[in-house]
C-alpha cells in the first residue's frame, strides 16, 4: 500500500511538472505579402504573429543561371523585409520565410 502511494505521489508530482514547464507555443508569422520594390528587388511584410521572417526571390539573369538570394536581416512582424538582385538579375517567384 506503500508502494501504491509513493507512486501516485510520483506520477502527480511528474504531471505537475510537466504542466507547469508548458509554454504556450509562438505563431509563426502570419498575413504575409510580398511584392516587387523595382526591377531588381522584391519586398514583403508579415502583420500577424511573432517570431521573425524574411523574403527571398529567384532572380533571372539573361544568358547566365538563376540563383536565389534572401534578406540577410531577419525581420520582426510589421516591418518590410527586401531581397535585392544583383548582377543584372530581375526578381520573380518571392516568398517569405518564417524563424
Amino acid at each position: 500500500m506503500k508502494r501504491v502511494g509513493s507512486l501516485m505521489t510520483s506520477l502527480a508530482l511528474g504531471a505537475g511538472l510537466a504542466m507547469a514547464g508548458a509554454s504556450p507555443a509562438a505563431a509563426d508569422p502570419y498575413d504575409c505579402r510580398t511584392w516587387y520594390k523595382s526591377s531588381t528587388t522584391a519586398a514583403g511584410t508579415c502583420t500577424n504573429g511573432t517570431g521573425e521572417f524574411r523574403v527571398y526571390t529567384k532572380c533571372d539573369r539573361p544568358w547566365a543561371r538563376d540563383y536565389i538570394v534572401y534578406d540577410p536581416t531577419w525581420r520582426r512582424v510589421g516591418t518590410t523585409s527586401t531581397a535585392i538582385c544583383h548582377s543584372g538579375g530581375t526578381p520573380y517567384g518571392a516568398g517569405i520565410q518564417v524563424h
